[in-house]
């Protein structure tokens, strides 16, 4: 009996499904407009996975798309912006023609398109920054930057359901809460199915409830660049990107 009781006790102490959990959470580097934080996770008995999260104060900082130059890496355009942080942007072409809606300063650089891999925009407006629908989004003066991209990741804080579960890549994301967006964060290889599991995943991430998250470009586009003290944290994508989401510091 006192085996059986041992047996159980041992079974109630080690979970069935695993699943998601955070190993790690260390704040990289944190200033007043935001902190930067770097998780270690794990899937059950896979390879621990290193994210890299910038959690953002919205009462200082705004988002800003930055169109970058011809052979400007994102970590360029967003120290001449004089950025805060950032990521790599959307889509684009071989000619570097921009796939879906862009905005930028007030100023429609390329329009609103229809294609299955664009469900979202990033929209900012003097109210801040959100993650809608295609069909939520209205066009208007008052959208000072957007930029389209896809596909959705999390809705309603639940994973969408469909999403490509055999090809790895890296992952450049925002992610948005009931106010808003919140954070930026880039993944290692992930399928796009497994990204939407983890960051569903209750718990995972304390420091927001995740409402909504849309992919950016990833793969060879993955890029993050904070402005850490002393030195400044980059991961650079592989190739050169069209352009960049900046986190600017809010005017006063």
């Amino acid at each position: 009996m006192r085996l059986f009781s041992f047996l159980l006790l041992l079974a109630a102490a080690v979970p069935l499904h695993a699943g998601w959990r955070v190993e790690s959470s260390t704040p990289h580097s944190a200033s007043p407009a935001l902190t930067h934080w770097v998780k270690k996770v794990r899937n059950g008995r896979e390879r621990p996975m290193e994210l890299q999260l910038v959690l953002l104060d919205r009462s200082k900082t705004t988002l800003k798309v930055i169109d970058l130059p011809p052979g400007a890496s994102v970590a360029e355009g967003l120290r001449k912006s004089g950025a805060l942080a950032g990521v790599n942007g959307g889509y684009f072409h071989r000619d570097r023609t921009p796939l879906g809606l862009v905005i930028s300063g007030g100023v429609k650089t390329n329009p609103f398109q229809r294609a299955k891999l664009l469900s979202g925009v990033l929209a900012v407006t003097p109210r801040g920054a959100s993650l809608l629908r295609n069909a939520e989004y209205r066009d208007g003066a008052q959208v000072k930057e957007a930029l389209q991209s896809g596909p959705y990741l999390v809705d309603r804080g639940k994973a969408v359901a469909g999403l490509n579960a055999t090809r790895a890549a890296e992952r450049t994301v925002l992610l948005a809460d009931k106010k808003g967006v919140a954070a930026l964060l880039i993944t290692p290889p992930i399928t796009l199915a497994k990204a939407g599991e983890l960051l569903a995943t209750p718990g995972l991430f304390p420091e927001l409830k995740i409402e909504r998250a849309l992919n950016l470009d990833g793969g060879s586009s993955t890029a993050l660049w904070v402005n850490d003290h002393p030195a400044p944290y980059s991961h650079s994508e592989w190739k050169r990107v069209r352009n960049a989401v900046a986190v600017m510091p809010k005017n006063p």
